[in-house]
């Protein structure tokens, strides 16, 4: 008997433990029907997933400090804190607000508006670099940000905002590392480790830091030791 209830017991923490890393849902409309192409994502991450023809979805490498984000429409998402959450849910959508079935059990939730979510695609976050795999803060900037083009000039990596048509020293940003200024991205990339970027935002106006900011900034804040 008491093997039974240990058995049972590791069968519980097992799902728990897969709880935190893979998430599967289902995603339906107020009349039952599956909603397939819906948008999900992980807030601050580049993890991001469409709903297949069975309006399903799976997300992994998750734990319960995430949040689910769905796109409902261009004004509303679900929100969805994965903290004591299962590892598998249930979705309705509704006209002004989603019902969530989770273990068995049913809540109803009212939308967020978009615009209160403050996702600005001009920033990454810490986990967005790490999740990008890059090693320098060159590889960082080419193909993560819109508006950001690195390109290869006599020998020189140089950085522009806005998609500059001419490349050359004069047009890069003005890079600001922790408060500090660098007029260049090489004296920029040799200044910071990949590694100790906490947050990174392109600002394409610049006006703020005089002349020196007229081909926009790029503002780096490092992690606290």
């Amino acid at each position: 008997m008491k093997t039974q209830v240990l058995f049972i017991g590791l069968l519980l923490c097992s799902s728990i433990l897969t709880a935190q890393d893979t998430i599967k849902g289902v995603i339906i409309s107020d009349k039952g029907k599956p909603v397939r192409r819906m948008n999900v994502w992980v807030k601050n991450s580049l993890d991001g997933v469409k709903t297949d023809k069975q309006g399903e979805f799976i997300l992994q490498d998750l734990s319960e400090k995430d949040t689910l984000i769905i796109s409902v429409s261009k004004k509303q998402d679900a929100v969805i804190p994965l903290k004591d959450r299962g590892d598998e849910l249930i979705i309705k959508l509704k006209k002004n607000e989603f019902i969530l079935q989770d273990n068995s059990q049913e809540f109803t939730y009212p939308y967020s508006n978009k615009t209160l979510l403050a996702f600005n695609p001009n920033i990454l976050t810490r986990r967005q670099i790490e999740q990008s795999g890059a090693n320098s803060l060159y590889d960082l900037l080419r193909g993560n940000l819109p508006g950001v083009t690195v390109s290869e000039v006599n020998g020189n990596t140089l950085v522009t905002i806005r998609g500059g048509s001419s490349f050359d020293l004069n047009n890069e940003p003005l890079f600001i590392i922790d408060g500090i200024e660098y007029r260049g991205s090489y004296d920029a990339d040799r200044a910071v480790n990949i590694h100790d970027i906490e947050q990174l935002e392109v600002q394409s106006d610049g006006a703020m830091y005089g002349i020196k900011g007229s081909n926009g900034a790029i503002v780096i804040t490092t992690k606290k030791k």
